[in-house]
């Protein structure tokens, strides 16, 4: 304890020289308020220190930086014990008026402001005149990221979205300034904790869409691109294809870039499936194809392996490679039974399409022969239309009687059809 006192007073040799020019009277009565004052906040007696601590903000509030201190950490601990709202109100007031105190007498450092401001949003959040100091001082604060104390980016963020919906709206482009500005100090300090990371992340995101509407203007999601060209561009990817889906903004240059950047470094199945399905709208087969295989090397559900195989059957029957269709549409059915009437429609389509190729123009009921094929597929698929179609392409009895055949002999069909089915005809027209 008499080390305490000790530095008690050595404080007041400190600041003796502040009393020069008042009378000795005065000097003795700020001397002992001052004393009392530290005493009691080094005991911890708080509630005994209000007293002088408001007589010397009253009265001597540039005796020394040490009262102010005093008085912002005696108010809020009061503050915190009392179950009177009237008196805590008061006190939290104090609280405020001697920062504010401290700013006009002395200096406020970096970490002075940082605490004035998580003060501002853990008592004053929802209060609107208190709202137009605090955001301010927040956005002042954030001005030199370098001096923010890490447990104010959500306070931030939150003070912002009060003050926007209680005070008066911020433009979007210092929303987008705010968003941008703590995604990338969220992304710098908490790239090694992914918990903390997501939740961040997550409520920056949330903030964003209550302040801006939902979905996002173009320009803001623009915005967000420009991410995609630092190093944490997996995660403004991530966020451009998410913000994209939900808008109005079409397959942009950002959006097709953002699904690179996420196949490239975080591959799936459906990033793959993506690609591969707007590479087949602009009719780009090949690029379709080799992202439709890559994202079958990523899926494990053998359901969505067989949709993935269909899905490569049509674009390359797109391409003109009719055999690697069929391989693909067998594919899925051996991994998905149920998908057998859909596969055998597709390949008797394949079959139907294929006369003109597959014709010799020499025996005209081998060259009919595929719809002999093409019909077997449609019965296996229970294809009623199917079946229909292709039996009004078979040969004809007279067609088949000139080259000495007759129902129910096996054929062979050619070309790369290459199956074997049996001949059926039908009356002439």
């Amino acid at each position: 304890m008499k080390l305490i006192r000790l530095n008690t007073t050595a404080i007041l040799l400190f600041v003796t020289l502040s009393l020069c020019g008042q009378s000795d009277s005065i000097k003795k009565v700020i001397q002992e308020k001052y004393t009392m004052a530290g005493d009691n906040i080094t005991l911890d007696y708080f509630e005994k220190a209000l007293p002088s601590l408001h007589w010397m903000l009253r009265n001597a509030p540039d005796f020394s930086a040490s009262v102010q201190s005093w008085a912002i950490e005696a108010f809020e601990k009061v503050a915190d014990r009392t179950e009177d709202e009237s008196r805590k109100q008061v006190l939290l007031d104090s609280m405020i008026f001697a920062y504010q105190s401290k700013a006009k007498h002395f200096e406020l450092t970096d970490l002075d402001k940082n605490k004035l401001a998580f003060r501002y949003f853990r008592y004053y959040l929802n209060d609107t005149e208190k709202l137009k100091e605090a955001y301010p001082l927040f956005k002042s604060i954030f001005e030199t990221p370098e001096t923010v104390i890490n447990n104010n980016l959500i306070p931030y963020l939150y003070v912002a979205m009060n003050y926007h919906e209680r005070v008066s709206a911020l433009e979007e482009s210092e929303i987008m300034d705010l968003y941008m500005t703590l995604s990338e100090m969220v992304s710098d300090r908490y790239a090694d904790n992914e918990n903390r990371f997501k939740d961040y992340s997550d409520r920056l995101d949330n903030s964003l869409l209550k302040m801006l509407g939902s979905p996002l203007p173009c320009e803001a999601i623009d915005q967000i691109a420009l991410g995609m060209n630092k190093v944490d561009s997996l995660n403004a990817a991530k966020k451009v294809m998410s913000f994209s889906l939900n808008s109005g903004c079409g397959r942009t240059t950002n959006y097709m870039k953002a699904l690179e950047i996420i196949a490239n470094n975080e591959p799936t199945s459906g990033v793959y499936k993506i690609l591969a399905q707007y590479a087949a709208s602009e009719k780009k087969w090949e690029e379709a194809i080799a992202n439709y295989e890559k994202a079958l090397t990523y899926e494990t559900n053998d359901e969505k392996k067989s949709d993935i195989h269909m899905d490569l059957a049509t674009v390359n029957y797109a391409n003109y490679n009719k055999p690697k269709a069929r391989e693909h549409a067998l594919k899925a059915i051996e991994l998905n039974p149920e998908e057998s009437a859909t596969a055998y429609s597709f390949i008797g389509n394949l079959y139907m399409s294929s006369f003109d190729e597959c014709a010799g123009r020499h025996d005209i009921v081998q060259d009919k022969a595929v719809y002999l094929a093409a019909y077997d597929m449609f019965e296996k698929a229970k294809d009623a239309k199917g079946m229909e179609e292709a039996q009004l392409r078979f040969p004809t009895r007279e067609e088949a009687f000139q080259v000495e055949l007759y129902d129910g002999e096996p054929l062979e069909v050619s070309c790369w059809i290459n199956v074997k089915t049996i001949l059926r005809t039908r009356t002439s027209n």
